[in-house]
């Protein structure tokens, strides 16, 4: 806890505005797409969706396979409870939406549906695209899968495995996706080795989305390492969230934005 309020802090004095961002491709992302405060109709479907998962009585046991719950003491848990507890915020989703419709991305990959508020803004976000999401706890994949086809969305593919099970025995199919979302797991150490994994199913317009970078000493010095990656050229760090870049016209930098 105290990791992630210093490092709240040393954000805020980082943040870049507008006026301090040298990149065109950053200044007009930030412009138009991370800061974009409009209002976007198609929110008040995933306001709907989250809405529903509060309202939900449904109990999961969550087979966790990353490191653990900081507020949870057993593996029983309330669906409303889990998301408040693990999912996306109302703000980051919204994020995510935008940044599939921004960059008009065709094949998405997420590690981690948990309850699919991120799955489930991302397909909305882009319904001709195809989304595999990865969640390795039965009860919870289930729950998720059951829950999204209700709603209709036809372009999720779902998968049942650990993330460890799935780079080994799924991720030879070959598939280069314009957007990667890694979240859970929050361990450094299996971060790391998720994001080698990825790194031929990557191009050059490729974004790759990390949440809870500030979850941990331990997660933070993970997120240090990919920004230095030698593939890695441009990182935005939202504080919530991370996002890397693969374009090989821009020179290594590394953004800090206020949300």
């Amino acid at each position: 806890m105290l990791h992630s309020i210093f490092a709240y802090f040393s954000h805020l004095i980082k943040s870049f505005h507008l006026h301090g961002i040298h990149s065109p491709f950053i200044f007009k992302l930030e412009k138009e797409c991370i800061r974009d405060s409009s209002f976007n109709e198609e929110y008040v479907k995933l306001t709907h969706f989250r809405k529903s998962m509060h309202e939900s009585n449904t109990s999961l046991y969550v087979k966790d396979y990353g490191a653990g719950s900081r507020v949870f003491k057993s593996n029983n848990r309330q669906v409303k409870d889990i998301l408040q507890h693990n999912c996306s915020t109302e703000k980051d989703t919204q994020l995510l939406y935008r940044l599939c419709a921004y960059f008009k991305v065709n094949q998405v990959l997420e590690l981690g549906t948990s309850l699919g508020i991120a799955t489930h803004a991302m397909a909305t976000a882009r319904p001709s695209a195809q989304i595999t999401s990865i969640e390795g706890s039965p009860e919870v994949y289930e729950f998720a899968k059951k829950t999204l086809k209700k709603k209709g969305l036809k372009n999720v593919s779902f998968v049942k495995s650990t993330f460890k099970d799935f780079f080994e025995k799924q991720i030879s199919k070959p598939v280069i996706y314009d957007l990667i979302y890694i979240d859970g797991h929050h361990d450094g150490e299996a971060t790391l080795s998720y994001f080698e994994n990825i790194l031929d199913k990557v191009h050059n317009d490729t974004v790759v989305v990390f949440d809870d970078i500030y979850w941990s000493i331990d997660m933070t010095r993970a997120w240090n390492q990919i920004c230095k990656h030698t593939q890695v050229t441009a990182s935005i760090d939202c504080f919530d969230l991370g996002m890397v870049f693969f374009r090989k016209e821009q020179l290594q930098e590394r953004f800090y934005i206020k949300l």
